[in-house]
């Protein structure tokens, strides 16, 4: 009985993307050679309970999906992107969720950024890391602000790294108010992790010194990092002698 239920749940599904996929059908989005794309199905999976694809399948597929994004014309983008956002809402499995916003972090469209918008406030971390990944792929004013949430808010530290890596990602000089929050956090990893993203941005390189960067990020002037070569290592060495 449950099997049966499974069965008629995920071929709803499938009838359903169909719609959404309009005049270019599923057969037109076959995204599921050999690992098939759930709910893209041409015959049942030998799987426990018939009709439905295994979660190893599915991550399979979505890498293959990840891979062809660079060939896709602009309407695949966005019917496949439309494909994903409904398998992401629908997507109890929170590993499968993450690996699905990944993907369209690849896609990006209208429908991929709605997405990503509900991936921030996922229940699961690793769902909301897999947004600050796609998120930097994005860029733009939404992505930085988004991402400038997660630096301020979240209550995951790994979550917090992961915006503010993203952040230098995009090379956005408006994240730079978010890094300036960062630099005052008292976790030491949020603000080294800080201090090579505004390297990134800024192109100023005042090292370690989290009181340099809050100095610069203010309008001030610090002395940049000093970096000596060997030779003017031993210099100041013998030098001393």
């Amino acid at each position: 009985m449950i099997g049966r239920r499974a069965s008629v749940s995920n071929w709803r599904w499938v009838l359903g993307l169909c719609g959404l996929l309009g005049l270019a059908g599923c057969e037109a989005l076959d995204l599921t050679d050999p690992g098939r794309f759930w709910p893209f199905q041409k015959e049942p999976f030998t799987d426990q309970v018939p009709g439905v694809s295994t979660p190893k399948e599915r991550l399979q597929a979505l890498k293959r999906l990840s891979e062809r994004a660079g060939r896709a014309g602009p309407e695949e983008k966005e019917r496949i992107a439309a494909g994903l956002a409904q398998a992401y809402r629908q997507e109890e499995d929170a590993a499968l969720r993450a690996e699905i916003v990944r993907t369209l972090g690849r896609y990006p469209t209208a429908a991929t950024l709605q997405v990503l918008r509900q991936a921030v406030t996922d229940s699961e971390a690793d769902v909301r890391m897999a947004a600050c990944e796609a998120l930097a792929l994005q860029g733009g004013p939404e992505a930085v602000e988004l991402l400038a949430s997660l630096v301020r808010g979240d209550v995951d530290p790994d979550v917090r790294l992961a915006a503010v890596r993203a952040l230098g990602q995009t090379k956005d000089p408006r994240a730079k108010e978010a890094l300036k929050y960062a630099l005052t956090e008292g976790d030491p990893a949020l603000q080294r992790q800080a201090m090579l993203t505004l390297k990134e941005i800024t192109g100023q390189d005042f090292g370690g010194n989290a009181k340099k960067w809050r100095e610069y990020l203010e309008g001030g002037n610090p002395e940049p990092e000093r970096r000596l070569w060997i030779a003017d290592r031993l210099q100041d060495l013998l030098g001393a002698f």
